[in-house]
């Protein structure tokens, strides 16, 4: 699989989008600045115990580690529906609903698979 990628307009900002799928996990940088921003590892669990949503474990590998960032990389990961772990790389202006709403309908529009 090929590197796709992708400019978009979120709430009033330029959006950069970069999704390269890997063997062993899935690279995926959105940025509202033009470079990389905090690194996070996303690893998605079967459900437990019988409950139905999965569980999500994120470790932030470096960059900012707050509360908004994990909230964000966790509803991107559940939205996304990837299997393998993702790398995301997440720098954004503001982290509301409605811009993570816009980047997951793009990403889900070109991912091929």
């Amino acid at each position: 699989m090929t590197e796709r990628s992708c400019g978009i307009v979120t709430n009033g900002h330029h959006t950069d989008i970069v999704l390269r799928p890997y063997s062993n996990r899935t690279l995926l940088i959105v940025t509202h600045f033009k470079k990389f921003g905090t690194l996070l590892m996303i690893n998605r669990e079967s459900s437990v115990n019988g409950y139905s949503s999965d569980v999500f474990t994120i470790k932030t590998l470096f960059g900012s580690d707050n509360n908004d960032i994990h909230v964000a990389a966790r509803y991107i990961a559940q939205e996304l529906n990837i299997e393998k772990p993702l790398l995301l790389s997440i720098a954004l202006k503001d982290y509301n609903v409605k811009t993570l709403k816009s980047i997951v309908a793009t990403v889900n529009q070109i991912k091929s698979w």
